[in-house]
């Protein structure tokens, strides 16, 4: 049936066919979809004050070639443990882990240049410069060694190199719910265009969706549903919601890739020194039924010739820090390193 519009007195009826009411129907949804943007962006901007105005840095703030760091310490007594973020997150994600520990010694969480308080820098966000720039941080905040150093998951890997490079700090490593550099290393210049291409992808839309809000409200049910103490939620939120957060996840997986990839293949041998390789179930099942990834995942508890695996049930990759409970046995294991460390009675794993 045909539609018709009234064209007044002096004007025949014109008709309207089924190209019509496309044309304004996607006239229409472009509309709508414009003002989503509009709206999502003033509510991303008035955010982002409300944040500045609500929340402050946790810890200290301290120069590290010529930008400020964040660095958040509690507890006292050595070893001192060392709390990497993973990708787009920062000290907080360690909030139950720093409080469980804590009152047995000294706990320290810091945010990678870009990530959390911390400026962004203008250096490669590689493996050896982010862990230069760790190494330079502690000797500001005056954190000498021994550590035991902590990653989950894009931070796992910084760890284990941080581990490698400064074998005479570290006593201990604890890698959770760790990221995979797959692959390890690319044939040719083709794959490794193809990747930069795919992290290009990437890097555009989360900007674009961190730009229009979308980052900020799915922030809050991730973390929410990760167990994280629920007055905590909007501000690791809002810290996640930011244009440098972006730009920064971006440029630790974009151009740094290869990067990674060498700094990854350079601390697969950490000798004796102890190792726990800590799963939350679901990822260890994950990646177990994926052919790609499950000869890295196994290969992981590999790299020290003194390591234990240990799977937590119940767990996710969000849950496994975010619940308390799930969190305690991440603790666990670590005080378990931090007591060997301390009676000069070195971790040995069956």
């Amino acid at each position: 049936m045909i539609q018709t519009e009234s064209a007044g007195p002096d004007r025949p009826t014109k008709p309207v066919g089924c190209v019509g009411i496309l044309k304004r129907g996607i006239v229409g949804l472009c509309l709508a979809l414009g003002l989503l943007l509009l709206i999502g962006a003033a509510y991303q901007s008035l955010a982002i004050r409300q944040d500045l105005q609500r929340y402050e840095p946790r810890g200290e703030l301290f120069q590290v070639d010529g930008h400020e760091m964040h660095l958040t310490c509690l507890g006292e007594g050595t070893p001192v443990v060392i709390l990497q973020a993973g990708a787009t997150a920062e000290s907080l994600w360690w909030h139950w882990v720093q409080q469980q520990l804590s009152p047995h010694s000294m706990v320290c969480a810091y945010d990678r240049p870009g990530m959390g308080w911390s400026e962004p820098a203008s250096a490669p966000r590689d493996p050896d410069t982010i862990n230069a720039e760790l190494d330079s941080l502690l000797r500001q905040a005056d954190v000498p060694g021994p550590y035991i150093v902590v990653g989950h998951s894009y931070g796992a890997i910084v760890t284990r190199v941080f581990a490698a490079t400064y074998p005479h700090q570290v006593v201990g490593a604890v890698l959770v719910d760790s990221q995979l550099v797959s692959p390890k290393s690319f044939a040719n210049q083709a794959e490794v265009d193809q990747n930069r291409t795919y992290w290009d992808l990437v890097g555009g839309v989360s900007s674009a969706l961190t730009r229009f809000g979308v980052t900020r409200i799915a922030s809050v049910r991730s973390l929410a549903a990760a167990g994280y103490p629920i007055g905590l939620v909007p501000e690791m939120a809002g810290l996640q919601a930011r244009q440098q957060a972006a730009a920064t996840y971006y440029a630790e997986n974009g151009p740094a890739f290869v990067s990674l990839q060498t700094a990854s293949a350079s601390a697969e041998n950490l000798g004796d020194l102890p190792l726990v390789v800590i799963w939350a179930a679901s990822t260890y099942a994950q990646n177990s039924g994926n052919p790609s990834l499950r000869p890295l995942t196994e290969e992981l508890a590999g790299y020290s010739s003194n390591s234990t695996l240990v799977i937590i049930e119940g767990a996710n990759h969000g849950s496994v820090l975010g619940t308390e409970a799930l969190a305690q046995q991440v603790s666990d294991e670590i005080l378990n390193l931090v007591r060997a460390a301390r009676n000069d009675r070195p971790a040995v794993f069956e």
